[in-house]
């Protein structure tokens, strides 16, 4: 009887369980995080747009690269899902960092550019207009900190921006 009622829980604790949950609006988790663009920041499209991110890296830590998107819908969890979000991949960096890292051959540029949507992408892909959106960068970073670890650790922070507003977003 016991068991039947444990396994009821369990069956009802799965599917939250598993849920993704919706990344806070963060800028920081521990020693690194976004020094730019800041929550809020309302970016034109087209328009170039500071990006300064502070890795892992620290005494004892080695940060390897660090992948950039722009989410204009968060995902969906993480069963397979053909449109599992939507937004724009900003490309794939690495900051020097000793050991880990010292000459990584893709450093981050000072500037990305904010797509403009409302552009054909090409193919069957069709442009959309959006004002006073809000889109979300987003950073997933490979790191390691000599604890065994079955692959290298991955951060993964979400900064808030708004995409063609007139109002910075609080």
């Amino acid at each position: 009887m016991m068991l039947l009622h444990w396994t009821a829980v369990f069956l009802v604790l799965i599917p939250t369980l598993l849920a993704v949950p919706t990344p806070a609006p963060n800028s920081r988790r521990g020693n690194s995080g976004f020094i730019a663009p800041t929550a809020g920041t309302v970016i034109s499209p087209g328009a170039n747009f500071d990006f300064k991110w502070d890795t892992m890296a620290d005494y004892g830590r080695s940060s390897y690269n660090f992948t950039v998107f722009l989410f204009t819908q968060l995902p969906s969890g993480l069963p397979p899902n053909e449109a599992w979000a939507s937004g724009y991949y900003l490309g794939r960096y690495a900051e020097p960092n000793y050991p880990g890292n010292p000459s990584p051959k893709n450093p981050a540029p000072a500037q990305l550019t904010m797509p403009d949507f409302s552009k054909n992408p090409g193919g069957f892909g069709a442009g959309s207009t959006a004002s006073d959106k809000v889109v979300y960068l987003a950073v997933m970073e490979e790191w390691a900190d000599g604890t065994p670890n079955f692959g290298l650790k991955l951060n993964f922070a979400v900064q808030e921006l708004v995409y063609n507003g007139t109002v910075k977003s609080t």
